[in-house]
C-alpha cells in the first residue's frame, strides 16, 4: 500500500496522467472534425507550407519555425500535412500541459498535488484550448519557456547557464511573441540582478540574452520570406506601422475595439478574478511570475492605452494569460481555503466539524471543476451552426471561434470547396492565375498542382480587397480566376463553375481596364 501511494504522489506519475487527460480532451474536437484538421494556422498555414515548399531547410531556423522538424519525419514517412495537424494538436496540448506542471512544481515551489489541480483547471480553460486550436508554434514556443525558466535563478552556475542558453535559443527558434516574453523577463533580472549588485549572475545572464537577441534579429529580418512554393504571391496588410505593431483603429472605431477586448478577457477570466486577484497580491514579491503577468497585459490592452495602436496579435497575449493567471487564481483559492482549516483546526474535538470541513472542500472543488467542464465542453464538441452565446458572437469570433470543432472554411462547406478546387485544378491553363481568400487556402495548396500556374492570396475577408486585384492586373498572368461564394457576383468577374455554395468565377477583358 505504501508503495502504491508513492507512486500515485510521485511527480512522473501526476505529469502521465495530466499528459493523457489533455490529449484526451485535445483529440474530442479532432475526432468530431472527421479526417479535416480543426483550426486555423493548422489548415492554412502548417499544412500548406508543408505540402508545398521545397527550398533549405535553413529557412525554417531563420524564421521561427522549427515545428517543421517535428512534422518532417512523418512527411517523410507518408503522412498527409492534414493528419500530421490532427495528431500534433494533442500531442502538443499534452506536452505543454505537462510542461507547465514542472515550472508549478519546481520554480514555484507548489506541493505536488497543489501543481496538479493547478495543471487540472488549467487544461479545460477556454483561453488554453483556444491556444491549442490551432497556435503550434505558440505552444512550442511555451513548452520550452516553462522549462527553460527552470535555470534562471541560479543562473551563475555552470549547468544551469548551459542549459538556460540552450531552452532559450530553442525558444527563438520557435515562436515570436514567445521570444519576446522570454526577452523581457530577461531584461527584468538583468536588471534585478544589477539593483542586487549580484555581478557573477549578471554576467552569466548576459550570454544567454544576447543570443536570444541575435536569433530574434534574425527572424525578424527573415520575417518576409515565404514558405510556400514560390508560384504563391500574398497581397500585403497596410495596417501595420513596424513588424509586430498595428494600426487597429484602421480596422475599426476604438469603442468598438474596446468593447471585443474587455468582452472577450471577460468571457475567458471573468468567473476567476476574485481569486485571481487575491493570489495575485499572495504572489506578488515572484519576479518571474510578476513580469510574465504585467508584459502579458501590456499586450492585451496596449491597443486600448494607445488608442487604437498597439502589439499586434493582442488576442494571442490575452490568451498566454491563462498561466499566470490560473497560477493566481489556484493561489487564492487554497488561501481562502484557510477558513476551512481553522475550521478544521477547533473540529479536532469535534467529528460532525471534521465531516462539515471534509463536505465543503469537497463540494467546492467539484463545483469548480464541474463549472470549467460546463464552460469547456461546448468549445470542444459543438457544430459550428448550433452554438449558441456567448460563444456564438459575431463580434467576438474574429478572434475567438464559436467552437473547436471548426476550421478556417467550415466542416460542412469543404466538400463543396473540394469539388471548386479540382474542377480548377483540370480546367486552369498554364499562365493562369487564381485569387484565393486565406480561408481557403488550405485546401488550395494541398491539392492544387500549381505547375506553371499561380495563386494569389487575398486577406481573410468578406469582399475582395482593392490590393487584391490591383496586384491581379499587374502581375501578367491570364485567364484570372477566383474562387468565391455563389450568393455574391464580383463585378468585372463571370462564374463559371458552382459547387454548392462555391462558385469559380472568370475575369473579364474589362477587368484589366477597370478602376
Amino acid at each position: 500500500m505504501e508503495k502504491l501511494k508513492k507512486i500515485l504522489s510521485a511527480d512522473w506519475f501526476m505529469a502521465v496522467i495530466l499528459f493523457l487527460v489533455a490529449v484526451l480532451i485535445r483529440a474530442l474536437p479532432e475526432i468530431k472534425a472527421g479526417s479535416w484538421p480543426i483550426g486555423y494556422d493548422t489548415f492554412n498555414t502548417y499544412a500548406a507550407e508543408l505540402a508545398t515548399y521545397h527550398g533549405p531547410l535553413i529557412n525554417w531556423l531563420k524564421t521561427a519555425n522549427i515545428l517543421y522538424f517535428l512534422f518532417l519525419p512523418f512527411k517523410l514517412l507518408g503522412l498527409s500535412p492534414n493528419w500530421i495537424m490532427k495528431i500534433f494538436g494533442p500531442i502538443l496540448y499534452g506536452g505543454l500541459m505537462v510542461s507547465f506542471f514542472i515550472f508549478a512544481r519546481n520554480l514555484l515551489k507548489f506541493p505536488a498535488l497543489k501543481a496538479f489541480v493547478l495543471t487540472l483547471l488549467t487544461l479545460g480553460q477556454l483561453a488554453a484550448l483556444r491556444l491549442s486550436w490551432d497556435l503550434y508554434r505558440n505552444e512550442l514556443g511555451l513548452i520550452f519557456l516553462f522549462w527553460g525558466l527552470l535555470y534562471l535563478p541560479e543562473v551563475g552556475k555552470t549547468k544551469n547557464l548551459v542549459l538556460l542558453t540552450l531552452v532559450a535559443s530553442l525558444v527563438s527558434l520557435s515562436n515570436e511573441l514567445v521570444t519576446v516574453l522570454l526577452i523581457i523577463i530577461l531584461l527584468s533580472t538583468a536588471l534585478y540582478q544589477l539593483i542586487k549588485r549580484d555581478w557573477d549572475s549578471l554576467v552569466s545572464l548576459l550570454i544567454p540574452l544576447m543570443i536570444v537577441l541575435t536569433l530574434f534579429t534574425v527572424v525578424i529580418s527573415s520575417s518576409g520570406k515565404t514558405l510556400y512554393d514560390p508560384h504563391v504571391f500574398f497581397s500585403s496588410d497596410k495596417n501595420y506601422f513596424w513588424r509586430y505593431f498595428y494600426r487597429y483603429n484602421l480596422d475599426m472605431p476604438y469603442g468598438l475595439l474596446k468593447e471585443i477586448i474587455l468582452g472577450l478577457f471577460w468571457l475567458l477570466y471573468g468567473y476567476l478574478l476574485l481569486f485571481i486577484v487575491i493570489g495575485w497580491w499572495r504572489l506578488r514579491r515572484n519576479l518571474i511570475l510578476q513580469v510574465i503577468t504585467l508584459w502579458l497585459l501590456f499586450g492585451t490592452f496596449s491597443a486600448l492605452l494607445f488608442r487604437g495602436n498597439g502589439l499586434m496579435v493582442w488576442e494571442r497575449w490575452l490568451f498566454m494569460l491563462v498561466f499566470p493567471f490560473m497560477v493566481y487564481a489556484v493561489e487564492g483559492i487554497y488561501f481562502l481555503g484557510g477558513w476551512l482549516a481553522s475550521l478544521k483546526n477547533w473540529s479536532s474535538r469535534n467529528q460532525l466539524g471534521k465531516t462539515l470541513a471534509l463536505i465543503l472542500a469537497t463540494v467546492f472543488w467539484l463545483v469548480l471543476l464541474g463549472l470549467t467542464a460546463w464552460r469547456s465542453w461546448p468549445f470542444l464538441t459543438a457544430d459550428y451552426r448550433q452554438a449558441k452565446p456567448p460563444l456564438a458572437n459575431d463580434e467576438l469570433n474574429s478572434y475567438f471561434p464559436r467552437t473547436m470543432v471548426h476550421n478556417s472554411i467550415g466542416l460542412w462547406l469543404i466538400p463543396d470547396t473540394i469539388k471548386a478546387v479540382d474542377w480548377l485544378n483540370a480546367q486552369a491553363p498554364a499562365g493562369s492565375l487564381i485569387l484565393v481568400d486565406n480561408r481557403y487556402r488550405g485546401v488550395m495548396l494541398t491539392r492544387f498542382n500549381i505547375d506553371n500556374r499561380y495563386i494569389l492570396t487575398n486577406e481573410w475577408s468578406e469582399t475582395i480587397k482593392s490590393s487584391t486585384l490591383e496586384a491581379a492586373k499587374k502581375s501578367g498572368f491570364w485567364p484570372i480566376y477566383l474562387i468565391w461564394n455563389v450568393s455574391r457576383g464580383v463585378p468585372d468577374f463571370d462564374r463559371i463553375y458552382s459547387a454548392g455554395d462555391r462558385g469559380i468565377y472568370q475575369a473579364l477583358p474589362s477587368f484589366k481596364n477597370s478602376n
